[in-house]
């Protein structure tokens, strides 16, 4: 395929671009648009969307399709123009900038590519499959005074005696008979059961082995959205199983965040807030420790006069905020790293994930002077800040 294949099929892409249907949307109908424009069933382009997701762009994906599809079944496809066409563009940058927050785990704009790819793909080989709407059947035209027998020369069997030709157009009585409903294959019910029994088996197996830890959650977690994955691809065939979308993507963001927090290193220090007021470096302890809770340590009275080795101490925290208060002169050496969350010193602010901030200060007189004061935080999940008593 050459350039100018390429460019023809792209803009062919934009220009035949579904609306989305008011009735089988779940969110905003982006999903069923595509799904009824290439003729597939709506639940495999849902879980093509919940997969992105996990990589950070999969909600600005459907954002940008929610804008470049027009609203409603009947609503006319326009060419785009300038401003749809920037709106568009705005939300993939913004796609690319939150693939990018994901470099370090291996991911980048890797997912988008991909995305792209195969919605490309799939317009190539399923592009001719619009949806054929059924043309109108035009009135007959009707001389005055004469009577158009639809149903033909014969009368129908609750008029024998021909005696009432100009209502032989009427239904039968009784109407036609009822079609019956085909019933969905029960998809979700047998897949949120094997689950279950899977996550079960799995738990019952790691708790014998003895490896059943908060480390080891992203295990079993994983053994659950494996089969919760199996049901909708299965069910994406059978046109069944949309009830899974939910429970998957619920499943799904617990297996993110626990892999997320199975690195961390939670201390244990009980549970609690823990206030301390040391005066003197012989009161102050060289680590204060909790699993959970905030920590308040106020060292705005420490004395830090005359000659002498660096003062140190440390604060570890599993979840919670830490709040030092340091005295106005001293010379101050902060060394803090958080999991997620926010640290705060003065004018300077870190926050986000993987926070690091390094500060060495005087103090409010500029001067060094004063047995130096060394504080190390590291924490998993909260804010820190850091004042000046």
């Amino acid at each position: 395929m050459d350039g100018t294949e390429l460019r023809t099929s792209l803009r062919d892409m934009w220009d035949t671009r579904p609306a989305r249907p008011r009735e089988g949307r779940q969110v905003a109908g982006v999903a069923a648009g595509i799904a009824r424009r290439y003729d597939v069933d709506p639940v495999l382009i849902r879980v093509a969307f919940v997969v992105a997701a996990f990589s950070g762009v999969g909600v600005l994906l459907y954002v940008a399709g929610w804008i470049a599809l027009p609203d409603g079944t009947d609503a006319p496809v326009s060419r785009g123009g300038p401003r749809g066409a920037a709106l568009v563009g705005l939300a993939v940058v913004g796609a690319i900038g939150v693939g990018s927050l994901f470099d370090g785990q291996g991911f980048g704009i890797l997912p988008l590519v991909v995305a792209l790819g195969l919605l490309f793909l799939l317009h190539r080989s399923r592009g001719d499959r619009a949806p054929v709407t059924a043309a109108p059947v035009a009135a007959p035209v009707e001389e005055p005074g004469t009577v158009s027998l639809v149903k033909g020369d014969a009368p129908p069997a609750w008029d024998p005696l021909g005696a009432a030709p100009f209502a032989w157009d009427l239904p039968e009585p009784g109407g036609p008979p009822p079609v019956p409903e085909r019933r969905r294959p029960p998809v979700t019910a047998v897949t949120l059961g094997v689950a279950l029994l899977a996550g079960g088996a799995t738990a019952l197996l790691m708790l014998a082995l003895g490896v059943l830890t908060l480390a080891n959650t992203p295990v079993l977690l994983g053994v659950v959205l494996a089969v919760l994955g199996l049901g909708l691809v299965v069910g994406s065939f059978l046109r069944a199983g949309r009830g899974l979308v939910p429970v998957a993507v619920l499943v799904g963001l617990l297996t993110w965040g626990s892999l997320a927090t199975a690195s961390f290193d939670w201390p244990a220090g009980g549970v609690g807030d823990l206030v301390a007021n040391p005066t003197t470096p012989a009161q102050l302890a060289p680590v204060y420790t909790r699993s959970a809770g905030d920590v308040d340590l106020d060292l705005s009275g420490l004395d830090l006069s005359g000659p002498g080795d660096p003062v140190r101490t440390e604060v570890r925290l599993g979840a919670g905020d830490v709040t030092i208060t340091v005295p106005a002169d001293a010379d101050l050496t902060l060394t803090g790293a958080l999991g997620v969350g926010s640290i705060r010193y003065g004018e300077e602010v870190r926050d986000g994930l993987d926070v690091r901030l390094d500060v060495s200060d005087l103090g409010a007189d500029g001067v060094a002077g004063g047995r130096p004061l060394e504080i190390a935080v590291n924490a998993n999940a909260g804010d820190v800040e850091v004042l000046r008593g």
